[in-house]
């Protein structure tokens, strides 16, 4: 499970080689572009983030509060956490990230108004992360901490973020709880979790409630369960409770030791996972624009229609607008990428930038002038990678031929990443 060897193959060489393949995919590839300079530039930086999840209710926000030394995670008796929250090392402070790219300082003691599902249910708030700043020595090489919101509770929105973040994580503390039987639910997550993360730690909370025995019958029971999911028999379950502290510095002390021996390792095994789910989705990408190329001209014809209505009604109702430029034109970049989706099928990505709360960077002219400049060149962008109304055959092959290729070389990439770890 956690130990491995890397092959004379870079791992940082063969995500530099991803990034410039997808650089030629035009739209086709933008998302997977994005990840995988922030796979380079995580790996090339050794930032490693260390994210703790599982199930909902089993002491997730307590145990970080305990690990960070200071309760910046709101607790309580129902299920808690709606939004991802990141820490990271520096002077105390908070900031919310939210979806449209505003980025609003808060004090601690307000965060829960933004990552408690009490005060911000479903995330009707669209707080895409809560950074909180912390000179916790956890913290101080290069860690960056996460809570994510619990799998399985009623609260569905709070599950998704919970796999939608997983992805990101290269170590993980994969925590169950002695008052539950580890069940479907937990295991279905694991699994999927176990294809991105680097390295696992598993603890078990809530251990001043059972004896000593019970205990040791739990943790037995879940060992076997976790070496038969994790292909391994080096399954170490950490007990500890959140609530009084036990076992938690032992827990830290796991991991800051691998930080210090392994974080090498762990970060090429994290990557290497990554970027292999990168490329097989910008493959399925790549199929989908491949159908989309062969839509009848009838139904692209309507789609273009729509969305060319669709494009007019943004540069028209940005006459509208007053202030908060930046951040409407962000709010569009969001619109158009799930206009596309719909009609289409195909998932394109904008960047979005982040803009701290008041700014206001261009004026009404300007701003008027990049709505309707965002919405011509997509369309313009859309019309030539999808061939709509090309009427040069050579164009059309070349095209075609071109998307071919990009397919076989990813394809091999993917394989070759595939081999460049060998568990021993």
């Amino acid at each position: 499970m956690n130990n491995f060897k890397v092959e004379a193959i870079d791992i940082l060489e063969l995500a530099k080689e991803a990034d410039e393949l997808f650089s030629g995919g035009e739209a086709a590839c933008s998302i997977q572009r994005r990840q995988c300079k922030l796979l380079v530039d995580k790996l090339s930086n050794s930032n490693m983030t260390i994210s703790v999840i599982g199930q909902f209710k089993r002491g997730k926000s307590t145990l970080s509060n305990c690990i960070l030394g200071k309760n910046y995670m709101p607790v309580g008796i129902v299920p808690i956490t709606s939004a991802v929250t990141k820490v990271v090392y520096g002077r105390q402070s908070a900031e919310v990230c939210f979806e449209n790219g505003e980025v609003r300082p808060v004090e601690i003691d307000d965060l829960s108004a933004y990552i408690s599902e009490q005060e911000n249910a479903q995330n009707k708030l669209g707080v895409k992360e809560v950074v909180i700043h912390s000179e916790s020595d956890f913290l101080k090489n290069g860690i960056t901490y996460v809570d994510t919101p619990g799998v399985g509770s009623f609260h569905k929105n709070n599950t998704e973020v919970a796999y939608d973040y997983m992805k990101e994580s290269d170590a993980v503390i994969f925590l169950l709880s002695v008052d539950s039987p580890i069940n479907q639910i937990e295991i279905d997550f694991l699994q999927s979790t176990k294809e991105y993360a680097g390295k696992f730690y598993f603890a078990v909370n809530k251990i001043d409630t059972v004896s000593a025995g019970d205990l040791e019958a739990y943790t037995g029971y879940c060992a076997g369960l976790l070496s038969e999911i994790m292909e391994t028999s080096a399954i170490k379950l950490m007990p500890v409770s959140a609530k009084t502290g036990e076992g938690v510095e032992a827990l830290k002390s796991a991991i800051l030791r691998d930080l210090s021996a392994s974080i090498r390792e762990i970060m090429q095994e994290s990557t290497r996972k990554k970027l292999i789910d990168i490329i097989g989705s910008a493959l399925k990408e790549l199929q989908f624009y491949r159908s989309a190329m062969s839509m009848p001209y009838e139904e692209l014809d309507k789609n273009f229609a729509e969305l060319s209505d669709f494009m007019n009604e943004r540069i028209a109702g940005a006459e509208e607008h007053v202030g908060m430029f930046a951040l409407r034109l962000n709010e569009l970049r969001l619109r158009i990428s799930k206009k596309i989706f719909e009609l289409f099928d195909i998932e394109y990505s904008f960047d979005i930038e982040e803009l701290p709360a008041g700014l206001s960077n261009m004026s009404k002219e300007e701003y008027l002038q990049r709505v309707k400049e965002l919405c011509d060149d997509m369309q313009g962008k859309l019309s030539a990678v999808l061939l709509y109304k090309e009427d040069n055959a050579y164009a059309v092959i070349r095209r075609i031929e071109d998307t071919n290729k990009l397919t076989r070389r990813l394809r091999s990439l993917k394989n070759r990443v595939e081999r460049s770890a060998l568990k021993y």
